[in-house]
């Protein structure tokens, strides 16, 4: 015979299996809607040896920063990375709606100075009269081109992964094994940190 409490269990782990299927099929829609509509790559998380690789920089060399601006910011994974192990106030700016509920919801575990922003990222540059301390970003090698326009809203800039054309950095770090695959080519894992004055 059947017990209430194994009718329950059934129920939770269907329930439990619908809310990842659910998880799993909007997160095909942002791929998709990234990759063929948006014409931008999709979220890739930060690997944890080149998030500990950008601490290192940051309290290294600019203990002083304030605040930080994480450019397409994905589920706030290196953002929340960044507020815990810095004394800064961390921007996150991320234009994928999902993206964004999922960074929102984390955020609220982490109980730090975080704060998440659905918008277009070089818009809300365009827009700010912020000048913030710390620019991070991890775009492919075509949208990161477009941060050289935005010189004035950064002191520093920490590029994974890809460089921008014709600056040059004021260090290159290797971040770590491994790389990132962008149109069938190898990118390792570095940081291209750029000091603008």
């Amino acid at each position: 015979m059947v017990s209430a409490h194994m009718f329950v269990m059934f129920y939770i782990f269907i329930g439990l299996i619908v809310c990842f299927e659910l998880y799993l099929a909007i997160k095909f829609i942002e791929y998709f809607y990234c990759a063929c509509i948006m014409n931008q790559p999709p979220n890739v998380d930060t690997p944890k040896k080149t998030r500990q690789k950008i601490i290192e920089q940051i309290n290294t060399y600019y203990k002083d920063a304030k605040t930080v601006c994480d450019i397409g910011s994905g589920y706030g994974n290196l953002a929340r990375f960044v507020q815990r192990h810095t004394k800064t106030k961390v921007f996150a700016l991320e234009n994928m709606a999902f993206s964004v509920f999922v960074s929102k919801i984390m955020d609220l575990f982490c109980f730090g100075k975080n704060k998440t922003i659905w918008c277009d990222a070089y818009k809300y540059l365009d827009k700010t009269k912020k000048v913030f301390d710390i620019g991070i970003a991890y775009l492919g090698p075509v949208h990161v081109q477009k941060l050289k326009k935005y010189k004035k809203k950064m002191r520093i800039l920490i590029c994974l992964d890809f460089k921008l054309d014709d600056i040059k950095p004021v260090r290159i770090i290797d971040a770590g094994p491994g790389y990132t695959k962008y149109n069938n080519k190898k990118y390792p894992h570095k940081l291209f940190i750029y000091e603008f004055k």
